[in-house]
Order: structure tokens, then sequence, then C-alpha cells
């Protein structure tokens, strides 16, 4: 199928600051990142998840269509199911490159990741509800796709990580696609003006470099040794 302008729009402002191609993600590619940024990389990614997606899951759906509502309910469900929580499957990375998982538990992230958060669950809460569409499943998890399947060959070749341990990088290279793919079609179905259209692929453009400077708090705190902390 062919994808409509706005969806072309929204990849290539996402693909100007795609995490694939950060310079951590390189050298983890390459099999030259320390173990522990890639400990880092899981803690950070956990603290993110945690402090952001119950509020902006829900000050999205305070505001938006049953259709939206649904999507997010659905999305929400998954990540927090009670027989695999997926924030349990990040920390098995965590703990398999020796991080102490009570402790990352009780922390509270790098400024950076905390930075990221806060600015997630404000667009959720002040802008229009597909803005928060847009950030989220657009300019964040339309990226795990292409970011986790260019690593996982280094993850299992270079660093010999068993299918546990990785297993955050092959299930969301696979379930991320499906997620994204909705977040475009409920963008290309309720966005039916120029100016919802610009708003929309402004705020995905926005959430895509938060993210690449949040890389780079992990990026410098864990591997470069300088302390953001």
């Amino acid at each position: 199928m062919s994808k409509s302008e706005l969806r072309q729009a929204l990849e290539a402002a996402v693909d100007e600051r795609h995490c694939a191609d950060h310079p951590m993600w390189d050298k983890l590619a390459a099999g030259e990142l320390g173990r522990n940024a890639c400990m880092g990389w899981a803690v950070e990614h956990y603290h993110w998840i945690s402090k952001m997606l119950t509020e902006a899951t829900f000050q999205i759906c305070s505001k938006a269509p049953a259709d939206v509502i649904e999507l997010e309910l659905e999305n929400f469900h998954e990540e927090e199911d009670p027989d695999e929580p997926h924030m349990e499957i990040v920390l098995q990375f965590a703990e398999a490159n020796g991080a102490d998982l009570s402790a990352v538990r009780t922390g509270e992230g790098l400024p950076t990741t905390r930075s990221w958060a806060a600015w997630l669950k404000n667009v959720a809460r002040e802008e229009e509800w597909y803005c928060g569409i847009a950030a989220i499943r657009i300019g964040t998890e339309s990226q795990s796709p292409r970011l986790y399947s260019r690593v996982l060959p280094s993850l299992r070749e270079n660093y010999g990580f068993d299918e546990d341990a990785i297993k955050h990088f092959w299930l969301h290279s696979e379930v991320d696609i499906e997620h994204s793919n909705r977040g475009f079609d409920i963008l290309d179905r309720h966005c039916t003006t120029p100016e919802m259209k610009e708003t929309a692929i402004h705020f995905a453009r926005e959430s895509a470099r938060m993210r690449w400077f949040y890389f780079d708090g992990i990026y410098l705190h864990y591997e470069q040794g300088y302390a953001l902390q």
C-alpha cells in the first residue's frame, strides 16, 4: 500500500534525528560499546517508561476520540501485562550487564532522562491529543523496528547475549511495527486540516530530537564517564 503524504512527512521528520543513527548505536552495532553503557541504556529506558507511560497515556485518553482511546489502552495493557510486564523484560538486559535491580528500581534516572519524560507528559497534558500521539507513537515508538533490528546481530554475535537477555530488542522490533502503523493510521484519519498535519509533524520531529538528547545523556554518562548525575 502506498503511504499517505502525512505519513511520509512524519517519517521524514523522525529520520532527521533517528536514534538508530546515534553514535552510541553505531558502537553497539559494531560491538564496541562498553557493558556499562549497555547497562545504562536499559536502566534509563526503565526510568523513562516508568516516569512517563501511565500519566501520558491517560492524559491523551482524557480528550481523545474512542478509536484513539482503544489504541492507547491496548498498548498500555500490553506494556503492563501482569504475566510478562515489559519493564521487567528491559531489566533483564540491565541485569545481564551487571545492574543491581533493587538500586535501579529506587533510582531516579539521569537529568536527560527525566527531561525527556517530563516533556512527553507535558505534551500529553497541555496539547491536543493528536500531539501526544505524534510525540509518543510516531516520534518514539515508530523508531523501534529500525533501532532494535540494527543491533540485534551484534548483541548475539559480538556480545554473546542469550535470547532472554535481549528479548526487549527482538520483541519490540516486531510488535512496534503494528503499534506505530496504528499511530500513523490514527493521525491520517483525524488530522484533516493543514494546521493539524503540520502540528503533528512538529511534535513527531521534536520528540525524535528529545530522544536523541536522551541518548546523548546515556552515552556521555555511562560510556564517556562525564558525570551527569
